[in-house]
């Protein structure tokens, strides 16, 4: 027979045994617990991310759809840069090659391709609320440089102003022949056509067009902020089409016609 000493240290033995099995998988429980929090964690945090990331993406989709060519089901025709990118001011003269395509459209003369989106963004505007009316378009080369010789002939008759200096600062409101984009048919003036008498500036019509006009591919064309830019006074009449894409582009750039000429020649 063993001795009791024994005995007892057999049975000491087994319950640290115990405890050391109990010990163990107490320490593989927690650490279970553990891998399965940081895979939640882990989770959580992949979709949170995702969501973030879908959310901007999302936006740009929207809004991409908004600016889609397809406006009140009709779909816009897509001209090349060649024609949607004419840039005409008094330092860039209308090159001898570009040829246009007249249309009379509400009593003036317009480039018959921007027609189809004049008018849409018009029909949609009215649908809106916003009745707007086409009171200036297309004017030849002769008849720009007459009233630029007014312009010229009246700051002069003004007093103060020599020829040379009235000859440059008539541009700022009124461009020589071959000189205004006037020539290419692609700009329009607008009014209201419920306040005709009104600045449009501060009509429902204006701030209509504001929000929607890139939808149809057109930008206002001497925005106030831009005076430095374009070279010409602020007007908020008229409007030029340069294509839905580059509008919307323009607008998300914050420039005028002549920085995104710039933009786009540098890349």
């Amino acid at each position: 027979m063993r001795p009791k000493k024994f005995r007892a240290e057999k049975v000491m033995h087994t319950r640290q045994g115990w405890k050391h099995d109990n010990d163990v998988k107490r320490l593989r429980i927690i650490m279970a617990c553990i891998a399965a929090a940081v895979v939640v964690f882990i989770a959580a945090a992949g979709v949170m991310i995702w969501m973030v990331l879908q959310g901007p993406l999302q936006n740009s989709q929207e809004t991409a759809q908004s600016n889609s060519v397809q406006t009140s089901s009709v779909a816009l025709p897509v001209y090349e840069n060649s024609f949607n990118l004419v840039l005409v001011n008094k330092n860039r003269q209308l090159t001898e090659d570009f040829s246009i395509q007249l249309v009379e459209f509400q009593g003036v003369e317009i480039e018959e391709r921007i027609r189809p989106a004049l008018e849409t963004m018009l029909e949609d505007a009215k649908r809106d609320g916003c009745e707007l009316k086409v009171i200036g378009g297309y004017v030849d080369k002769d008849m720009q440089q007459a009233k630029y010789d007014e312009e010229v002939q009246r700051l002069m008759d003004s007093g103060g102003y020599t020829r040379i200096r009235a000859l440059e600062d008539a541009k700022t409101t009124v461009l020589p022949g071959n000189y205004s984009e006037l020539q290419t048919g692609m700009a329009v003036q607008l009014s209201s056509a419920e306040n005709p008498d009104a600045d449009f500036g501060t009509t429902k019509e204006f701030r209509w067009l504001e929000k929607n006009s890139i939808r149809y591919g057109f930008i206002q064309r001497y925005p106030s902020s831009k005076i430095t830019a374009t070279g010409h006074i602020a007007s908020d009449t008229q409007f030029r089409y340069v294509g839905t894409e580059h509008a919307t582009k323009m607008r998300s750039l914050g420039m005028c016609l002549e920085e995104y000429d710039t933009y786009v020649r540098n890349r």
